[in-house]
């Protein structure tokens, strides 16, 4: 399937009212044309098949699904890791808004010995004045929520400047998945931070929205908001 093709497979999902719905949840979106993060991966799929890096390399970016697209491709191809960073560190820095964040990292899928090199590659995005790189680097985190990096992801929050929107809502929301599986750990996190009450309050607030949580867990943090 050669460039042209990919085009006009792309303009065939185009949906107006997909766009319309998408531009209001994502106001820093540019050029929406409504086409489905669904057809998106399926397209993806069938562009892995032919010359991924000729894709990468020289596929014209023009709407906003083009750009989803084109991390898609690099999470679910067959490039190895190090050649999956290359692309990033072109990728990453282009992010501008949380679709560009959340979708294309959920398209990554990594093994359990790869886990430190990805650790390692993510930190270069710390301490970013860049609002996207830094919940680029804390959605990728959720990767990391494992008993060996427990420590490595507080240490972060802890040291990590949230001033932005975007990154205090990623970080808020790593918090509160932590809580999901590593409950006790978490709660004594949340008794003892630097936070900024933003995000404090906001971490507890999704604790409270899931579905995961307990009644009595939900009680519990709700007396913990800071006012």
């Amino acid at each position: 399937m050669n460039l042209n093709e990919i085009k006009n497979k792309l303009q065939a999902g185009y949906d107006k009212d997909n766009a319309a719905f998408f531009s209001k949840v994502s106001p820093d979106a540019k050029n929406v044309t409504g086409v489905r993060v669904p057809y998106l991966r399926k397209l993806a799929k069938e562009i892995i098949k032919d010359d991924v890096k000729n894709f990468l390399d020289n596929y014209n970016v023009e709407t906003h699904e083009e750009f989803l697209l084109k991390g898609i491709v690099i999470g679910i191809s067959k490039l190895s890791l190090e050649e999956k960073f290359a692309y990033l560190e072109k990728f990453v820095p282009e992010i501008y808004d949380w679709s560009g964040c959340d979708i294309v990292i959920s398209s990554f899928k990594f093994k359990d010995n790869e886990l430190s090199r990805v650790y390692d590659f993510i930190l270069r995005y710390r301490y970013s004045n860049y609002e996207y790189e830094t919940r680029f680097m804390i959605i990728m985190l959720f990767n990391f929520i494992k008993a060996d990096y427990l420590d490595k992801i507080k240490e972060i929050l802890e040291t990590e400047k949230f001033d932005k929107y975007y990154s205090q809502m990623a970080a808020a929301w790593l918090i509160s998945a932590m809580f999901i599986k590593y409950r006790d750990y978490t709660l004594s996190y949340l008794n003892n931070n630097s936070l900024d009450n933003f995000t404090y309050n906001k971490a507890l607030q999704k604790i409270r929205e899931s579905n995961r949580v307990i009644k009595e867990d939900k009680e519990l943090v709700k007396k913990m908001k800071r006012k």
